[in-house]
């Protein structure tokens, strides 16, 4: 793939995959290292802010650049995830726009309690096994003067935003990996920013909308047909990985409904799900999370894990693949997503 200007920054590498449209790659080392953009056309328009205001601030500077000075207009948030709108606040004189289950979901998130988390470490004995481990997973963030800013705008419906002599489609797929996914198209350019709708080399998880996930993807490939991909998460792609991520899902849920019974418990089953085909995405084990969300909408109990007990999961699962699957487990470099 050849781009335009690329502006490195210290966090942030930012590419442009078509004239004026620049994608954010953050290098991928876990949850909240993710991906945004803006697009400097007419009055400009960001889609998505990172997890803190550094990382913001970065992508702000970029916009600066190659717009003589100006200001976004517009700021779209894929959905609700702190990682993807908790760096808002570095654009509020902006137009917001979510969608309109965001701040809703919003309130699963406690950003006083993330900032003391990360504050306390990855070692603290003042924090729960899940604390530490997402004080790990948060390691090279910084909350000081993160809020949660309210949209201006909540949709439920497709919109058409004008910049310039550009169309760009913001297409509500919710629910897929969240209530609140919502894509942007840019038709002519042939560029599509996903949101957390498609992880690149990461093993992707739903909250409730597994189903529809594998819908929306198929609408991806069979209607939309983008020519570049800016993912959530992971390197800048094209359809291939997104067939490859429907395949995922697919597998995913014809290996659940193969093994699952009404005894059985969530790691059990996690077990028994044959990835062989996706051993070079990172953190495989994550294959846990969802399924213990399948899992538990089957039996009609609320979804979400509970935390506290996630890590311990995740390390029996990472330590039981290693021992199924062995070196086919391939090496991580965080920075690979900047080549």
């Amino acid at each position: 793939m050849k781009y335009g200007r690329i502006i490195q920054k210290p966090r942030v590498k930012f590419f442009e995959v078509a004239d004026g449209v620049f994608a954010g790659i953050s290098p991928y080392r876990g949850i909240s290292w993710a991906n945004a953009g803006f697009i400097n056309k007419g009055d400009g328009l960001v889609y998505d802010t990172f997890f803190d205001l550094f990382h913001a601030r970065e992508m702000r500077e970029a916009f600066h650049e190659v717009s003589n000075g100006g200001s976004p207009k517009y700021v779209v948030n894929s959905h609700y995830n702190s990682d993807h709108a908790w760096g808002n606040k570095v654009f509020e004189d902006a137009c917001i726009i979510m969608h309109k289950e965001a701040d809703r979901e919003r309130r699963t998130e406690n950003i006083g309690w993330m900032d003391s988390v990360i504050r306390r470490g990855k070692h603290s004995s003042e924090s729960t096994p899940g604390e530490r481990f997402f004080a790990a997973e948060f390691e090279g963030f910084d909350l000081e003067g993160v809020e949660w800013v309210l949209p201006n705008i909540e949709i439920k419906d497709d919109i058409n935003i004008r910049l310039g002599d550009t169309e760009v489609m913001i297409y509500n797929v919710a629910p897929a990996h969240s209530d609140s996914d919502l894509l942007l198209w840019m038709p002519k350019e042939k560029v599509l920013f996903a949101g957390d709708v498609v992880f690149n080399g990461c093993t992707a998880y739903s909250e409730e909308g597994t189903l529809n996930w594998v819908k929306v993807l198929d609408r991806i490939i069979d209607e939309i047909k983008p020519e570049i991909v800016i993912p959530g998460h992971g390197a800048i792609c094209g359809l291939d990985f997104v067939k490859e991520q429907r395949d995922y899902l697919l597998n995913l849920i014809s290996e659940f409904n193969k093994h699952y019974n009404d005894e059985i418990d969530s790691l059990s089953l996690t077990k028994q799900i044959d990835i062989s085909h996706f051993l070079h995405w990172i953190q495989p084990e994550r294959l846990y999370v969802t399924v213990d969300i399948l899992l538990k909408s089957k039996r009609g109990l609320p979804p979400l894990p509970v935390w506290n007990e996630v890590p311990a999961k995740l390390e029996d699962m990472k330590a039981f693949l290693v021992g199924k699957y062995g070196d086919q487990i391939k090496p991580w470099d965080p920075m690979s997503v900047w080549e």
